[in-house]
């Protein structure tokens, strides 16, 4: 028989599919790996729970003004903010520039996700101190819950509820159910 030692290339397989399913700037899940989470979640074999949207406002402007690096910053100290706040969270992801989503099991209710929501959006007004200067941004958040639908479904009922935030001013959230009764 032969012996081989496999210990570096296991670290460097581990280390591969890290960077493929996670965002490199924040260390959360990245699109991908959101997308195969959210599949799991819909549908009529799927186990429910509450997708949630989070778009930061007024974001743009730090990088339009300030450039990328203070934009990161930013971005990295939102990521600290959001993971302190959603720790019974199933999975956080940043799913584009300043667009992140994060999934809850099931058990989660209606009272308990709007309590999560309000603590996030307290959490996006505190100011940020980025690279020694300090930055005023604000989050805008939808979110619906899982109705034995589609991935596509639900994720286009939680945009909605995003986009009724922004409309509304931005700074606050939005349920699909609020979204669509008004």
């Amino acid at each position: 028989g032969i012996k081989q030692d496999i210990t570096e290339e296991k670290k460097t397989f581990d280390h591969m599919r890290h960077l493929a399913e996670h965002d490199v700037m924040t260390g959360l899940a990245n699109r991908t790996q959101f997308q195969v989470q959210l599949g799991k979640m819909c549908g009529p074999d799927g186990s429910g729970g509450v997708l949630m949207l989070i778009d930061l406002d007024g974001f743009k402007a730090i990088n339009d003004t300030l450039g990328h690096a203070y934009g990161d910053d930013c971005l990295i100290e939102f990521t600290r903010r959001l993971s302190a706040t959603c720790q019974s969270a199933d999975l956080i992801a940043r799913i584009g520039g300043d667009e992140f989503a994060i999934l809850f099991c099931p058990s989660s209710g209606q009272r308990a996700i709007e309590r999560i929501a309000q603590r996030l959006v307290k959490a996006g007004k505190t100011p940020m101190n980025c690279s020694g200067r300090i930055f005023n941004i604000s989050a805008s958040i939808g979110f619906a819950f899982a109705e034995a639908e589609t991935p596509t479904a639900l994720f286009t009922r939680a945009d909605l509820a995003l986009y009724a935030a922004k409309a509304a001013g931005g700074d606050t959230y939005r349920s699909a159910l609020q979204n669509q009764s008004a």
